[in-house]
């Protein structure tokens, strides 16, 4: 009981410093811009009812809308508590379940928590443009903390909980937990001695399976008549590598593709010599699931970059590299710690470089090409972090004092904190959140807003979800553009109108006739001789009907 306390408090303390130190969270900066007002539609049917998100929902098979609502229904503490607690309870299975991973393979409880850590320090998979642990509670991010703790209990010999865990981020997330399930399967039947195992995941399975049906009956949302097997037009892939590219493997660099290709050579290679201590399921889950990972890449580019398969976008099979990254800095962690046990101080250094410089930047390939100033001190860093960590655990892994490595993961959080601490919140988010404010109290539910000069800004985004107010069109909304093709329409057709990169009082003036009902413009571009409705320190409302009834050409006024 002692030891399981004392586990639980070290989660949750490394579980509260990720949250606040590094990674750090954030709200309604990326994907939380578009989950967020599509919560708000159900929540508020009348608010938001021109908006393109909000009514091109993409939540029908997830339970993340219904979770969130019943949460904030019970507790009242509004949209962004209800998703933060989310968010902190999946990060904690998250670190949960990589400690119950690598308990599994002989390491000690201290070191155990050491590799959870600084594996939960995160990485940022520029190719599929995921993030290991993400700032922002969305849904792959919510299922990806629970698949992992599914993984480290299953390997610690606890089925039913593994089922359960995995069961939920079936509902939260059903393509990214699929790899475990079809893993899972696949001992089932192949593998004679896991089979006792696993039989009582596999009921919980098809509880959670008919569940997410239900659920997707229920949902309401947009429907395309589309078959698996048919090709997106030329146009629509045109548009899609224009907002999307990350989706298209032969968009990436080279860089990026063999960094991962080296990743997983990497952790194949440290299974290989932590072989002796995995158990059997363990040894399926480090070998299968980092490889499912890695194939992803070229199922992707076969499927959809060649044959332009029209399901492609929506699997988005890319995501699965996540797998490889994760599991393939486990397994060099425990590698690195077995040599470090034996006094290898050179072979843990080597062990430790991977997980490190994937912290660091993943496409450890591209950090060696010390390009710039900032590029080779960020590699300097992180070679003279892997030194003193390898002297570090060569010390004190074997005896008492070997709690003293965790220090490792603290000293890390704050180094990464300070070097990353100006890109959490934006200076404008204060100024964007006062603009709503006034919004939400000044305006009809049913307004319609364009903010004319952002260009690609995320300040749009972050405002409709803070107002609860329709947006003509935004940046951050065109991810949507892989999920409908009448949405991709749309959107392109304002956005080039609009909002493509080139602002001026022509262009806003020349789209005057259509149903927008207040144009948002930095203080920069102030018209000159019509009073705002509204003005801050960053940005100035001005009423449609104003700038229509002008009696001259619209411009700016002189600074």
């Amino acid at each position: 009981m002692r030891r399981a306390l004392l586990r639980l408090l070290g989660v949750a303390v490394f579980t509260w410093l990720e949250f606040a130190v590094f990674p750090g969270h954030t709200y309604l900066r990326d994907g939380t811009q578009l989950s967020v007002p599509m919560i708000e539609r159900l929540a508020n049917p009348g608010f938001l009812s021109r908006d393109l998100v909000a009514t091109h929902p993409t939540l029908q098979f997830t339970a993340y809308d219904e979770v969130t609502l019943f949460l904030n229904q019970i507790t009242g503490v509004g949209l962004e508590k209800s998703l933060v607690i989310q968010q902190i309870v999946c990060r904690g299975a998250g670190i949960l379940g990589v400690l119950l991973l690598t308990l599994s393979a002989g390491m000690t409880e201290s070191l155990a928590l050491l590799i959870a850590a600084t594996v939960n320090l995160g990485a940022t998979l520029a190719g599929p443009h995921l993030m290991l642990v993400d700032l922002e509670p969305v849904p792959y991010a919510l299922a990806w903390g629970l698949i992992i703790l599914a993984i480290g209990l299953l390997a610690r010999e606890k089925p039913l909980l593994a089922g359960l865990a995995g069961g939920v981020a079936l509902i939260y997330q059903p393509i990214l937990a699929a790899p475990f399930w079809l893993l899972s399967i696949v001992m089932l039947v192949v593998d004679r001695r896991l089979r006792r195992l696993l039989r009582p995941a596999m009921t919980v399975f098809a509880v959670f399976l008919l569940l997410l049906a239900n659920l997707a009956q229920l949902q309401p949302g947009i429907a395309e008549q589309q078959s698996v097997f048919d090709r997106i037009p030329a146009a629509y892939v045109a548009l899609q590598q224009f907002r999307s590219p990350y989706q298209y493997v032969s968009l990436w660099s080279a860089g990026q593709f063999w960094s991962y290709l080296a990743i997983w050579i990497a952790g194949v290679w440290a299974v290989t010599r932590i072989w002796p201590v995995l158990n059997r399921q363990a040894r399926w889950i480090f070998l299968a699931l980092s490889t499912i990972g890695v194939l992803a890449m070229p199922v992707s580019y076969v499927l959809l970059d060649r044959l332009r398969w029209s399901a492609i976008p929506h699997i988005e099979p890319t995501q699965w590299l996540l797998f490889t990254v994760c599991l393939s800095s486990a397994a060099c962690w425990i590698g690195s710690i077995r040599a470090a046990q034996q006094r290898r101080f050179w072979e843990s250094a080597i062990w430790l470089g991977t997980p490190v410089l994937v912290t660091a930047h993943a496409e450890v390939l591209e950090s060696f090409r010390l390009i710039g100033a900032a590029e080779s001190g960020r590699f300097g860093v992180a070679i003279l972090f892997v030194c003193a960590s390898a002297l570090l655990l060569t010390y004190t892994a074997k005896g008492r004092a070997r709690v003293v490595a965790l220090a490792i993961p603290l000293f890390a959080m704050g180094v990464l904190a300070f070097s990353s601490s100006s890109n959490v919140h934006p200076s404008s988010e204060q100024q964007v959140i006062a603009l709503a404010d006034w919004v939400r109290a000044n305006t009809w539910g049913s307004s319609m807003f364009l903010f004319s000069d952002l260009d690609r800004s995320t300040d749009p985004g972050l405002f409709r979800g803070r107002s609860e107010r329709a947006l003509w069109v935004d940046w951050n909304s065109g991810a949507l553009v892989t999920c409908f093709e009448s949405f991709a329409a749309a959107w392109w057709d304002r956005w080039h109108t609009t909002m493509e990169p080139g602002y001026s009082p022509r262009r806003l003036q020349a789209n005057l006739f259509l149903p927008i009902d207040y144009y948002v413009l930095t203080r920069a571009h102030r018209l000159y001789g019509i009073k705002p409705v509204y003005a801050n320190e960053e940005f100035l409302v001005y009423d449609a009907n104003d700038l229509r009834n002008a009696s001259g050409p619209l411009h700016t006024a002189a600074p």
